[in-house]
């Protein structure tokens, strides 16, 4: 086993999955032969850890969402305000394009009906306390913001989360090729939704205390 308790076996098999992804490769036409292949194990052996192709693939996302976010909470919880905070998610994201598109990619995946959707949804579901996944650096920043306001609503929390993630998917599309259409320098992109995140917690705070 290795620090993140799974074994050499399903490390290589989710290390060639996002590998593959990485080159290019359309994770619905993947097969179990170009996994293994790339994993470097024979296909009898990838059967005795896992049942089928779409745990392969759903579990190599979800490797790679929980090593990105376990890896930002770390980082980013000596900035000192929610705008640092934020900015410094949006640095970490254009540093690490690779690993970001591939952890964006199981954010589109959690939101399809494929099979591997519904078994990474699955993992989500039943992962472990310690294993942070985007939702929880997200519902992080939103308590510490919001920790001074009383009568905060399950429903309340839940739109500044939906708000804050829309704003940051939006710096992933912005990567993923937007720039190339609007002719933005990447710092001033961040600014911009940094300063429009804190802007609409300030608001709703000040509706919260005006209520």
């Amino acid at each position: 086993m290795d620090g993140t308790g799974l074994s050499p076996k399903k490390t290589a098999v989710y290390e060639a999955v996002i590998e593959l992804f990485t080159e290019g490769a359309d994770l619905n036409n993947l097969t179990v032969a170009e996994i293994t292949a790339k994993a470097g194990i024979g296909k009898g052996t990838a059967y005795e850890y896992f049942s089928n192709k779409e745990e392969m693939i759903a579990g190599a996302l979800f490797y790679a969402m929980k090593n990105v976010c376990q890896s930002l909470c770390r980082r980013f919880e000596h900035e000192k305000d929610l705008c640092a905070k934020v900015d410094f998610i949006l640095m970490d994201m254009e540093e690490h394009f690779a690993n970001t598109n591939c952890f964006f990619r199981a954010l589109h995946v959690l939101m399809d009906h494929s099979a591997i959707s519904a078994k990474l949804r699955e993992m989500v579901r039943k992962k472990r306390e310690d294993e942070i996944v985007f939702m929880d650096l997200v519902r992080m920043l939103v308590d510490k913001e919001m920790e001074d306001v009383t009568g905060l609503a399950q429903e309340d929390r839940e739109y500044l989360m939906m708000m804050i993630l829309s704003k940051i998917i939006c710096f992933a599309l912005y990567q993923f090729g937007a720039n190339q259409e609007l002719h933005l320098e990447s710092s001033v992109m961040r600014a911009l939704i940094c300063r429009n995140i804190s802007s609409e917690i300030e608001s709703f705070k000040t509706s919260m205390i005006g209520a």
